[in-house]
């Protein structure tokens, strides 16, 4: 009997000690684990962007090849409400740090989830919640490079151009700032069809071919030989004098920024004279197809690991991304990095190193709700982007 008991005790010592040693293990191994939500639309409108970026993560998590490394994924649909409803789940989960959300408007009710950093891709930096880092390329990063630029190549007469749309926050700051000192400001109307006629006015455009008509008739007048030969000079321009500035800066993007630069061009403003900036672009190659888009300079990331990443992506997902998604590469990259190289711990302090960062995007650091970023200036060049700065 007491052989019996002696059995039986020794043998639930054993289950014990097992047992808590398996339980042991098991708490280690899950603080190995760096567990990451991610926060994307992955339903409804903007669905296949929300694939992009995740796809992105994938990506880097093949490059990583770390399986302690582990990814949530939830659905914010692109708007506040789910959004919210899916951080709710984060925080449910114990999850303290994800990347996500894209879009600025999600990020509505985020300063209410606790415990958690949301590392969003949007470039806005305006009213951003407590606990959300701006990692998108935004207007401050953008304007610091170009003002660098100007410096370098001494413009001091630009004008500033920005539309009455969606822009009037970014604009409204620009201004406040001035750290590139416009010599004058403008809005123009969105409208394609009164632009130019905007735009005319700004570059005085009529008074400059008043000019040139009167200078013909002056000289239709005259027998000199000096006179004729300029007569015949003019005769091929549209209009005469200079304009009173050196550089346009245009705060516009896609098709729209096209036709403010295509009405430059029929204000007789060239682009070989005048020099004209823009913001990031993304390397949009269908401005290789327009002459007024020429020389046209905007800051953007590193343009050669963007076509690495662009064909690495293509190649295992057999589609393009969304050009926006190589920072969503970077995030997780960036939240790898500062787990690993704290035994283990993610800790949102690490993400504040004064001595920055580098992606594949390029070099940044973050300050407060943003990512600043350590830009290049490009410049549109028969069809292709040439780095200037």
């Amino acid at each position: 009997m007491k052989k019996l008991i002696t059995f039986l005790i020794l043998t639930y010592l054993s289950f014990t000690i097992n047992s808590s040693a398996a339980n042991q293990e098991k708490k280690l191994e899950n603080k190995n684990i760096l567990k990451i939500g991610v926060l994307l639309p992955l339903s409804g409108e903007f669905k296949d962007t929300g694939e992009s970026f995740l796809k992105a993560i994938q990506l880097a998590l093949y490059d990583i090849s770390d399986e302690n490394i582990k990814i949530y994924p939830q659905d914010s649909k692109g708007n506040a409400f789910d959004a919210y409803q899916s951080a709710k789940k984060f925080e449910e989960e114990g999850i303290e740090i994800v990347i996500g959300p894209i879009f600025y408007d999600s990020l509505e009710r985020l300063g209410e989830i606790n415990n958690i950093t949301f590392i969003s891709l949007t470039n806005k930096t305006n009213k951003i919640p407590k606990n959300t880092v701006a990692f998108g390329i935004n207007i401050d990063s953008q304007i610091n490079v170009l003002k660098k630029y100007f410096d370098e190549i001494k413009v001091n007469k630009t004008l500033f151009l920005s539309p009455n749309s969606e822009f009037n926050e970014q604009s409204k700051s620009i201004k406040q700032k001035d750290i590139l000192k416009f010599y004058r400001t403008y809005s123009y109307d969105t409208n394609p069809r009164k632009i130019t006629g905007e735009i005319e006015k700004i570059t005085k455009y009529r008074e400059r071919k008043k000019d040139l008509e009167r200078r013909i008739k002056i000289l239709e007048k005259s027998d000199l030989y000096k006179h004729k030969q300029e007569l015949k000079k003019l005769e091929q321009m549209h209009t005469l004098g200079e304009v009173n500035f050196d550089s346009v800066f245009v705060l516009d993007f896609g098709e729209r920024l096209k036709s403010v630069l295509t009405s430059f061009m029929f204000s007789d403003v060239s682009n070989k004279k005048v020099n004209f900036f823009t913001i990031n672009q993304w390397f949009d190659e269908t401005f290789f197809d327009e002459n007024a888009t020429q020389n046209l300079h905007f800051p953007s990331i590193d343009f050669d690991n963007s076509k690495k990443f662009n064909k690495k992506f293509s190649n295992i997902f057999n589609e393009e991304p969304n050009k926006v998604s190589i920072l969503a590469y970077d995030a997780l990259g960036l939240i790898y990095y500062c787990w690993l190289n704290n035994n283990f711990q993610f800790k949102v302090d690490q993400l504040y190193n004064k001595k920055g960062f580098k992606g594949l995007h390029g070099e940044f650091i973050i300050v407060g709700n943003q990512s600043l970023q350590k830009l290049k200036i490009y410049k549109i060049s028969k069809k292709k982007f040439i780095k200037v700065y």
